[in-house]
């Protein structure tokens, strides 16, 4: 789906990153989300590769990146353990500080590397996602029901993996069209890619393992910087699905209201006119927000 990125698979962290680029400019690192892969910026990364040096990884445990055995504490597949990954992978390119873009699970691997990185990043934006931590305080009867993969996923193994691994396509297919706006269509070669790289029980694994880890070690690592006080140091840029995404029924009243909470910098954005898939259902609207963003000097 990227044509003309180079590709290659980098050792990091204890794993193999499988890594696209692009582009010349500033470094920007695109994190894709749940349930997808680096190709979900089909629509964003030749655009910003005309301006930046773009990198597109595939998260551990996802896609064509290595899948570490899960840990007793889910700590093997937590954000912080994924931001390691990604921040070893960078500085092996030369990119010793960087511009983070992360949608889904890639925006909470993005604010934990922000977090745990303040150093190497230089901005940060969010599509469609508040902090793990918040989520979870925030969950409404309503919020339960449309994010109950958040607990069902989260359920001990192999509980889910058996059960998705019954008819993969099925259950993926239905999450992403539910939360994409209702008259969105996926590229069929989009579509494929995705289904492809999660029909792998060991991708499936992964990603349980990922919401296990989202349901424990990482609120663990949120509620620690909450309570000492740690912020976001970069400029950050947040946009939601105003359809099916924070927008949408069960959303936060004023979702960028939970990121200043968490940052000592600057905070903007709003909603966007798509679902939860912003990437795809509105690339050329991220794109005139996000690319004066990553052009501001400080």
């Amino acid at each position: 789906m990227l044509d003309g990125f180079m590709t290659k698979v980098m050792t990091a962290n204890g794993t193999e990153i499988f890594v696209r680029s692009a582009g010349n400019g500033d470094p920007v690192l695109l994190i894709h989300g749940f349930p997808q892969t680096g190709d979900c910026w089909h629509k964003i990364a030749p655009a910003l590769a005309e301006k930046f040096t773009v990198i597109v990884p595939d998260l551990r445990g996802y896609g064509a990146s290595g899948k570490p055995a899960p840990s007793p504490d889910h700590a093997a597949h937590s954000k912080r353990e994924m931001a390691r990954d990604l921040v070893e992978v960078m500085g092996a390119l030369g990119h010793q500080s960087f511009s983070v873009v992360g949608h889904d699970r890639g925006a909470r691997v993005g604010f934990r590397l922000c977090m745990d990185h303040p150093e190497r990043a230089k901005r940060f934006c969010s599509l469609d996602v508040i902090p793990t931590l918040d989520m979870w305080e925030k969950m409404d009867l309503s919020g339960a029901v449309g994010g109950f993969h958040w607990s069902y996923l989260a359920q001990p193994s192999p509980v889910p993996e058996t059960m998705i691994g019954n008819d993969p396509d099925f259950f993926y297919r239905y999450l992403m069209r539910k939360w994409a706006a209702p008259d969105f269509v996926f590229e069929p070669g989009a579509m494929e890619a995705y289904l492809k790289a999660m029909r792998d029980p060991a991708v499936i694994e992964g990603t349980c393992e990922d919401y296990r880890a989202g349901a424990t070690i990482d609120v663990t690592h949120d509620r620690a910087d909450r309570e000492e006080g740690r912020t976001l140091s970069c400029p950050l840029l947040f946009m939601f699905g105003a359809v099916r995404g924070f927008g949408g029924p069960g959303g936060p009243a004023d979702p960028l209201d939970t990121w200043r909470e968490w940052s000592s910098s600057t905070v903007e954005g709003g909603p966007a006119p798509s679902g939860h898939f912003l990437p795809e259902e509105a690339p050329e609207f991220v794109l005139t927000k996000l690319i004066p963003f990553l052009l501001q000097t400080d």
